[in-house]
């Protein structure tokens, strides 16, 4: 996965949207917005798209000293677990791996690193209505079957309200499942403090961070905690696009990817549409 010029407009809007979350206009919005177009034009395009990101961000962060998504996280974790119980029915009235699945990508949606606003209602529908590709999801579902340790890499607050759907399913089927979140804020990307509210501790055997503010999964600064979790596993469950981004290039079978296709880029690659939602292996 590398960075095209389709993703500097993408990076422009980001920052954007980041300044008008934190509340940040003016001369002020402006001195950051050069800073932060200094690093675009210094990056590589051998690099994830979620590498130059994470720098962007991690930019807006520092200098206005704030959590600029703490609020929307707020709200759609609150969101999402209104509709828990009408999500649980749903995923368990027939196959109920299958329907987890279903209501983990359903989440996926919630992303305000590249949505200004998020449609749940009609991602729950599309969910259940689409069909899972069967050799996909066969694949997936003998991985689970033989696994006993799942190390779950989680994306966004409110998303992983419906997380917690698969992994109690997994629990449920025997399986010891660690979820993983950010070990600091960025984008509206779930961390401990998400994972408390949105209840993940009750439903994974246990949730730790990765130790750093990187969008996806950058290995290189996570924390040896962390690692040793990912070395060990038995099934790793990564989920969103910026954990494909940066997770694809390890060609680790281990490793399945459920996320909604969000830019023309990605889905050029996987010859998808924007807006499918793929559940894959990572070959």
């Amino acid at each position: 996965m590398r960075t095209e010029l389709e993703c500097l407009p993408c990076f422009f809007r980001q920052i954007s949207r980041t300044l008008a979350y934190a509340g940040i206009n003016g001369d002020r919005g402006s001195a950051i917005t050069r800073r932060a177009g200094s690093i675009i034009e210094s990056i590589s395009f051998d690099q994830a798209p979620a590498r130059v990101s994470t720098l962007l961000h991690r930019l807006i962060r520092e200098e206005s000293g704030v959590d600029p998504y703490r609020k929307v996280k707020e709200t759609y974790n609150r969101i999402a677990l209104e509709k828990l119980p009408d999500v649980q029915r749903m995923a368990y009235s027939t196959d109920r791996l299958a329907g987890s699945v279903r209501a983990a990508m359903a989440g996926n949606v919630i992303d305000f690193g590249i949505y200004d606003n998020v449609d749940l209602d009609r991602a729950l529908r599309d969910s259940f209505e689409l069909r899972l590709a069967d050799t996909a999801f066969g694949e997936f579902s003998d991985a689970v079957q033989k696994a006993r340790r799942v190390l779950y890499l989680c994306d966004n607050a409110g998303e992983i309200v419906f997380d917690r759907v698969l992994m109690e399913t997994l629990r449920d089927m025997g399986k010891e499942v660690t979820a993983v979140v950010k070990g600091v804020p960025v984008i509206n990307d779930a961390t401990l403090e998400d994972a408390r509210s949105a209840g993940l501790h009750g439903s994974a055997s246990a949730v730790i961070d990765n130790g750093n503010d990187g969008i996806g999964t950058l290995l290189e600064l996570c924390s040896e905690a962390f690692l040793q979790e990912y070395r060990t596993a038995d099934l790793i469950i990564s989920k969103g696009q910026a954990n494909y981004e940066t997770l694809v290039q390890e060609h680790d079978a281990r490793t399945f990817f459920l996320f909604m296709v969000k830019c023309p880029v990605v889905a050029r690659g996987l010859r998808r549409k924007n807006g499918d939602i793929v559940l894959m292996a990572n070959r």
